[in-house]
């Protein structure tokens, strides 16, 4: 009995070695996917023109839902903010927050996002935290993007996106701060709340 539980402990543990490589996708992997796969919905014959902009943008909503940590984002935007809120105050705020920036960075790739080729350099990993960086190819313009991510169950995920060297989290990070000093975190909830009607 114990030499049968040992060959399938020994057999099991092969298996899991064989099959772990092709799940462990480097960072710089991970990023191509996810382009690759918004690039493909964005060239879709099935989905072009501007009565199929809907679907586009769903579909390209479904890619940045599954691939950012949106609570590690909410928790981050606020600062030491977040420590003063209660449990319902933090729930409410990460779904407001997860909801906006995917509305908001949905509309940015449906404008910006389209055929372009993109280049990949360097691949920078450090402990459990990774960037890569890509150059978006233009006629007449490259555009640098940085993707940061981090590892979360064992995975990667993104939790910010640096274009020509301004970070989309920061940016948050900057305007929630000035609203809180000068209004309050309701007052900060409210206007996010109207912002969101206006990307939907």
């Amino acid at each position: 009995m114990h030499k049968i539980v040992t060959i399938s402990v020994v057999a099991a543990l092969a298996l899991w070695l064989a099959v772990a490589p092709a799940l462990a996708a480097t960072p710089q992997a991970f990023v191509k996917n996810i382009l690759d796969e918004v690039m493909a919905i964005q060239s879709n014959p099935a989905m072009e023109g501007p009565s199929h902009e809907t679907v586009r943008a769903q579909a390209i909503r479904r890619v940045i839902q599954k691939n950012f940590d949106f609570p590690y984002m909410a928790q981050d935007s606020l600062g030491a903010a977040y420590d003063r809120l209660n449990p319902g105050q933090r729930q409410e705020f990460a779904t407001v927050f997860s909801c906006l920036f995917q509305a908001s960075y949905t509309n940015m790739v449906l404008r910006f996002l389209k055929r372009e080729e993109i280049k990949y350099g360097n691949e920078t990993v450090t402990g459990n935290k990774a960037r890569v960086d890509t150059t978006l190819m233009r006629a007449n313009d490259h555009i640098q993007v940085e993707y940061l991510l981090h590892q979360k169950g064992g995975n990667w995920v993104l939790y910010d996106v640096i274009v020509d060297g301004v970070s989309i989290l920061d940016k948050y990070k900057t305007g929630f701060a000035r609203e809180i000093q000068t209004g309050s975190f309701d007052s900060l909830l409210n206007k996010m709340k109207t912002q969101l009607k206006a990307v939907q």
